[in-house]
């Protein structure tokens, strides 16, 4: 949130620089009559600095505002959704503007300061910072507008759904293809306890893995001819010296090289304290998640935010079909295998997406009817059999949750009957109570 405004700030004193230094007497002269014009420097003075005080106390305004709906967002969708707000443009520009015009009024009054009453009267600073001025309170009724809308929820869902889609098209352009190539050769990756410690890739420090450059072990990988094996994948949280994934070399290697490329391997890993959603599509999917088991809590209980991530969430689902496999392939110029990767497919994301809200939800039929309805949507788009399988298990839970903790007969057979069409799809003709 502060580097925009640090360049509005910028902005604002070098404008300001130019304003004090720009010949006005003329320009003014030739404008008409009910244009402002100020006799002395000392009245420009005493007109900055009662903008420069009404503007700080706008900006104060913005910000107490700014804080409030932080803390309204925090308890009521979620702690993780602060970095939309704080990442929004448009907040960012509405503050950049009020610091912009702060800088460009303190910079104009310590320049001010020192002249004298027969230097020529800065007509242009006046002019201008009256200008910045009433931009700035439009703006502050603008930026009010904006944060109430802000807090809306499901405004805030269709914001992080959109960040949701943006982070899986963005994985799909570095995934598919690896995707495609496991899912074609079908590459194997090692059990973790089996892997030969001289061998072994370990955690550089305990943290999450953030985001892990595939391109740059594949350039490790060719140029010393190993094959790399990862058993972790983005948002997987890792302990310092923890085994996560193994090197291979030819006969012809010597085994003391292994170590120097376990280096050049662990650089290409980078781990933190926190998620982020670089790579990462269960870390943006959790975001939603969190915002509907928080409507779903008892101090809240707002099912009908939860029913809309619900439908948010299957607009999103079809396009991480597209990660149909739970291994990533990368093959170099020559064709040869480099890199085997274990990734997140779309039955972890699945799992993801509805666990918790069908836990939560048990008793509550009018939420689980929205999740059997979209599973019977994603089912007709499924790529593969195992897909189907997948959204098939997530029926049969939804159905023996319902059997389980909705004590209404009425609303069980309702939500039996939208089961069973998730089962009739695709030729699906077991029984969910069977299972």
């Amino acid at each position: 949130m502060w580097f925009i405004p640090l360049l509005y700030a910028i902005g604002g004193a070098a404008v300001a620089l130019l304003a004090i230094r720009l010949p006005g007497e003329d320009m003014i002269a030739s404008l008409p009559d009910f244009w402002p014009r100020f006799g002395t420097v000392q009245t420009v003075q005493d007109l900055t600095s009662t903008l420069l005080a009404t503007l700080v106390t706008m900006t104060t305004f913005a910000l107490s505002v700014t804080m409030v709906v932080l803390t309204l967002a925090a308890g009521s969708l979620g702690p993780r959704t602060i970095r939309n707000f704080m990442g929004d443009p448009k907040t960012q520009n509405a503050l950049g503007s009020f610091v912009g015009s702060i800088l460009f009024l303190i910079t104009a009054l310590v320049i001010m300061g020192g002249q004298g009453k027969e230097d020529q009267v800065p007509q242009i600073a006046a002019i201008t910072g009256i200008l910045l001025f009433v931009v700035s309170l439009f703006v502050l009724i603008l930026f009010v507008h904006h944060l109430g809308r802000s807090i809306v929820a499901d405004q805030v869902i269709q914001k992080v759904g959109g960040n949701l889609e943006e982070t899986i098209a963005s994985s799909l352009e570095t995934l598919s293809r690896p995707i495609d190539h496991a899912a074609e050769a079908g590459c194997t990756l090692p059990d973790a306890g089996t892997i030969n410690p001289d061998r072994a890739i370990k955690a550089a420090k305990s943290g999450y893995v953030q985001g892990i450059d595939y391109e740059g072990l594949l350039e490790v990988a060719t140029k010393a001819d190993i094959h790399i094996a990862l058993t972790i994948h983005a948002g997987q949280h890792v302990i310092a010296e923890d085994i996560i994934g193994e090197i291979s070399t030819n006969a012809a290697n010597a085994t003391d090289d292994i170590g120097e490329y376990r280096n050049f391997i662990t650089e290409q890993i980078l781990i933190g304290n926190q998620r982020t959603a670089m790579l990462d599509i269960e870390f943006a999917l959790r975001q939603l998640v969190e915002v509907a088991l928080r409507a779903l809590s008892p101090g809240i209980n707002d099912p009908f935010t939860a029913i809309a991530v619900i439908y948010r969430l299957g607009r999103a689902m079809p396009q991480a079909m597209n990660f149909h496999s739970p291994l990533g392939l990368w093959r170099d110029e020559q064709g040869q295998e480099r890199i085997c990767a274990h990734l997140s497919d779309f039955g972890e994301m699945l799992d993801a997406a509805f666990n918790q809200i069908r836990q939560s939800a048990s008793t509550k039929p009018y939420v689980l009817l929205p999740m059997a309805e979209v599973l019977e949507s994603l089912i007709g788009q499924a790529k593969t059999a195992k897909q189907q399988d997948t959204l098939r298990d997530h029926a049969r839970l939804i159905g023996r949750t319902a059997a389980r903790n909705i004590a209404e007969a009425a609303d069980r057979r309702a939500v039996e009957r939208a089961v069973n069409r998730v089962l009739r799809q695709q030729q699906a003709k077991d029984d969910y109570s069977a299972a």
